[in-house]
């Protein structure tokens, strides 16, 4: 009986491993790319390159399905450096060929409108794969994304970066000038007018209102510049007046000592 109970347990574990290799991934990558790299423009050229190759058991049944993003695309597939077929559309289902080695997909479109800076999904790849009916569905394989922007989402994003620039600068010298005892009040509410405004610029452009969002950009930069300047100019003045402190603690000083001196000049003139 413990000699049945060991087999049993052999097969069992034989039957596992037979299971968790079927289950393994039919595919994986072998190179991926898209160009161009991190950011794109509103209908400029957005060209993709993925290579799968095989490196699990061969299934049943699978089939190559890409799901794209872009504007216009043209999407050519070779299977093991045979003949290149061509395919339009943003949804793309192909059979594999049995004995299938290495597949090479390459797809040219164009990056779609957008109203604020988006990070898009170019391409999304994956295979549906059938051994049977317990080992069967989608494996994903790669996802390529880019952020696609125009002119004016770009003008309106660098107005806010600029602004949250001056906003950190603005904070930093009125704190500095509370630290020293300065009155600031005016400037931390003109401060508070500015941070709203910035805070509404952001909000604008998530909404994809990029105009109204770099005006909101412009407006918050220009009351922090003010502060900026009034704050400097506080802060030149305090150190004028603390200099000017100095100056007379040491002329005062020089007269003491000079007063010390002549008396006991004096006195030693009178001891003869």
């Amino acid at each position: 009986m413990r000699g049945l109970a060991v087999v049993v347990v052999l097969l069992v574990a034989a039957c596992t491993s037979i299971a968790a290799g079927i289950s393994a991934d039919y595919l994986t990558v072998e190179e991926q790319k898209v160009s161009p790299a991190g950011v794109a423009r509103i209908g400029d050229p957005v060209a993709v390159e993925v290579v799968l190759k095989k490196l699990g058991p061969e299934p049943q049944e699978a089939r190559l399905n890409l799901s794209i993003g872009v504007d216009d695309p043209t999407t050519t597939i070779v299977f093991d450096g045979g003949e290149a077929k061509t395919y339009y559309g943003r949804e793309i289902e192909v059979t594999l060929p049995k004995g299938l080695k290495q597949v090479s997909i390459k797809m040219v479109g164009s990056a779609p409108p957008v109203s604020r800076l988006t990070r898009i999904e170019v391409v999304r790849v994956s295979t549906y794969v059938y051994y049977d009916e317990e080992n069967r569905g989608y494996q994903e394989e790669a996802t390529l994304y880019l952020d696609v922007t125009n002119e004016l989402i770009s003008a309106a994003l660098s107005e806010i970066a600029r602004a949250e620039a001056k906003l950190s600068e603005a904070e930093q010298l009125v704190a500095q000038l509370e630290e020293k005892g300065v009155e600031v009040e005016s400037l931390k509410k003109r401060l508070e007018t500015a941070k709203s405004s910035l805070a509404t610029a952001k909000e604008l452009h998530d909404r994809g209102n990029v105009d109204l969002a770099k005006q909101n950009a412009e407006n918050s930069i220009a009351l922090l510049e003010d502060i900026i300047k009034e704050a400097r100019e506080k802060a030149q003045a305090l150190e004028k007046k603390s200099s000017l402190k100095k100056y007379l603690i040491a002329i005062a000083g020089i007269i003491v000592i000079a007063l010390v001196v002549f008396f006991i000049r004096q006195r030693k003139e009178e001891l003869g």
